[in-house]
């Protein structure tokens, strides 16, 4: 029996407090091979609308005791680097990150302090192998998804008309989502007049408020361009899946990803996908189920406010503050936007995400989680840090 903690934030909707929360519920389950308790940064609110059975189970691992883990699990931003209480304890961190370059401190300290690192795909751990870490270190782990709520079952709208052609855009206004891209392009894209409307769910409740309505009332106001609806609402997963499942098509023309949890969710739903290439979204997004955004490199500075990427004065890997990032073409997204609206055999496009079974489930990805926290806790060696 193998004693985990998981260490981190689990009560909101924020993508890493999603996967907390749905990594602590797979491996409650096994309770042959793991004894579970969790050690969260935040508190539950209602607010925030999550499912009150999963809120129940978290609540229950809440923990209660002194007991010393020998596996410690940390999913925060930025990440924790206090040792453990124990030094019987190995601690594995789970860390996304969305651009070419990592935060030097990262890879210094992982190669000190961490037993394994976690990251969501193989293009976030091809940066962290170029930054230096130790190959046996590093786990590749996809985030996952719930088919019970994420599916094709047919359900009436409820925050827009589906009988238009419904884009829909998930995300925030950070320069790194490329939401400014998707907005100059629908300007140009649609008219009023097309049978055709923008959905953007925007976050503003995590990632700061924003004058984002403004923009596009003043868009909708002077341009003749097709229908925007703007929501930054907290919503609960069965709201968004109503959303997804009543889009036709997800748009997601990123600059910087970890991963993209609402692309595999909206077509796990049957929604179209229309996606950056050369990142990680490929992974898990096969050519044939969707778009791919014809995509350059871009050098860039990441200590630039405008990016948001990291703060002034903070190191990165590699050496200097500039680094590539993707640049999708505005033409292409275009282009493509309008083939998958007016292609006269569309139906057959979205039959083919209908058909795609993704193998990503939480339930799958639990039992990874498990895997590794085996291979980590087996290995004979002492925990990496030093005291």
């Amino acid at each position: 029996m193998i004693t985990v903690e998981i260490l981190g934030k689990f009560y909101d909707n924020h993508s890493l407090a999603i996967v907390n929360r749905k990594i602590a519920l797979e491996l409650s389950k096994h309770v042959d091979t793991i004894k579970l308790f969790i050690t969260p940064l935040d508190k539950f609110t209602p607010s925030q609308k999550l499912n009150k059975d999963e809120i129940k189970i978290l609540k229950s691992l809440e923990k209660t005791s002194e007991e010393e883990p020998d596996i410690q699990i940390r999913h925060t931003y930025p990440p924790m680097w206090r040792f453990p209480v124990s030094k019987k304890t190995k601690v594995i961190y789970i860390q996304p990150w969305e651009y070419s370059k990592i935060p030097l401190e990262w890879q210094y300290k992982w190669e000190n302090f961490a037993d394994a690192v976690i990251t969501p795909s193989m293009w976030t751990g091809d940066k962290y192998l170029d930054a230096g870490l130790n190959p046996e270190r590093l786990h590749i782990i996809p985030n996952g998804y719930d088919p019970e709520i994420y599916n094709t079952d047919p359900e009436d709208s409820k925050f827009f008309d589906s009988k238009k052609f419904t884009f829909l855009f998930v995300g925030n206004h950070q320069s790194r989502k490329g939401l400014d891209i998707l907005i100059n392009v629908w300007k140009d894209a649609f008219v009023k007049a097309d049978n055709v409307q923008l959905f953007i769910k925007d976050t503003p409740q995590i990632y700061g408020h924003n004058n984002l309505l403004s923009q596009i009332l003043n868009l909708q106001y002077h341009v003749d361009c097709g229908k925007i609806i703007y929501n930054s609402d907290l919503l609960s997963d069965k709201d968004m899946a109503n959303i997804y499942k009543n889009s036709k098509v997800v748009v997601h023309p990123y600059r910087g990803e970890g991963f993209g949890m609402h692309v595999q969710e909206s077509v796990a739903c049957g929604a179209f996908p229309i996606i950056t290439s050369q990142g990680p979204t490929e992974e898990f997004i096969p050519q044939e189920i969707g778009f791919r955004i014809n995509t350059k490199r871009k050098i860039v500075d990441l200590t630039s406010p405008e990016l948001f990427a990291i703060k002034p004065g903070d190191s990165l890997s590699n050496m200097g503050g500039h680094a590539w990032i993707l640049d999708p073409e505005a033409e292409h997204l275009k282009f493509n936007m309008r083939l998958i609206y007016s292609h006269h055999e569309r139906k057959k496009f979205f039959d083919k995400v209908k058909e795609y079974e993704n193998p990503n489930t939480w339930e799958n990805v639990g039992k990874k989680y498990v895997e590794t926290i085996m291979s980590v806790h087996n290995k004979s060696e002492n925990p990496r840090r030093e005291y």
